[in-house]
């Protein structure tokens, strides 16, 4: 079954993509184009390198927080130059367009006010462009443009799949579950959240199925301490739903 896949951002929680891909491909799937937003877009490109989802978290846990940040850049406290660093040593390939599989990321063009859906370019560049939410990370400029995290404006990059004439599966990993946050980080993380929620349900539209771990929502977007517990909630959710997905993909 052949499938193409719109991956939301989240920050670490974007490592639930990864368990969801990894029932997917043992169930049978191919998945044969991806899209992504902010972590959605890195982990992505790393899968659409040719790297397995195990590898990619194993990849992800040698990472140190403090290793992500680099020095402060126009527009936010921090630059994600070790975001950078990390793709350009690992990836075997700097072009989009050299990847094993389709890859399209999605960005926030600030300076023009709307989205832009990448198909080719550096893929360390517009990955970390991709991921760069201001104010607490520099935008990132490319070309004419001053480029930020997708997520602000699609989160889920659903859309731009629809060239490819395939079903399009959904992966929203910022469930929304009744809460009261309790400090400024989880304040601001609950309105991010929301404010993204927001163009999840506009790409829903393009999706032919949705897959929203509920796990995913007592992860903290910035807590690198949670790479096995995002990828259980993704693992566990599809194959909770892998009943339905067989029988919605042997329809179509």
């Amino acid at each position: 079954m052949k499938v193409a896949l719109a991956l939301s951002g989240g920050g670490i929680r974007a490592v639930a993509h990864l368990g969801i891909i990894e029932v997917l491909e043992k169930n049978g799937f191919e998945i044969e184009a991806i899209s992504g937003s902010s972590g959605g877009a890195l982990v992505g490109a790393l899968y659409c390198d040719g790297r397995a989802p195990e590898e990619i978290v194993e990849l992800i846990k040698e990472v140190k927080i403090w290793n992500l940040f680099g020095s402060t850049g126009r527009g936010g406290v921090f630059a994600l130059e070790g975001i950078k660093k990390l793709l350009l040593d690992t990836l075997t390939t700097e072009e989009i367009g050299d990847l094993s599989r389709p890859f399209i990321v999605a960005c926030t063009d600030l300076a023009a006010g709307k989205i832009r859906y990448f198909d080719e370019g550096p893929i360390a560049d517009l990955c970390v462009a991709s991921s760069s939410l201001v104010p607490v990370f520099s935008p990132v400029r490319y070309g004419d443009m001053l480029l930020a995290d997708g997520g602000f404006m699609d989160n889920m990059p659903a859309g731009p799949l629809e060239a490819f004439g395939l079903p399009v599966i959904g992966i929203n990993v910022n469930p929304i579950l009744p809460k009261k946050p309790d400090n400024v980080i989880r304040t601001t993380t609950r309105a991010l959240v929301l404010m993204m929620a927001a163009n999840i349900e506009a790409s829903r539209r393009h999706t032919d199925f949705y897959i929203e771990p509920a796990a995913c929502e007592k992860i903290n977007i910035f807590d690198l301490a949670k790479v096995d517990e995002a990828y259980e909630a993704g693992y566990e959710e599809a194959q909770r739903l892998l009943p339905k997905l067989l029988d919605t993909f042997s329809a179509l």
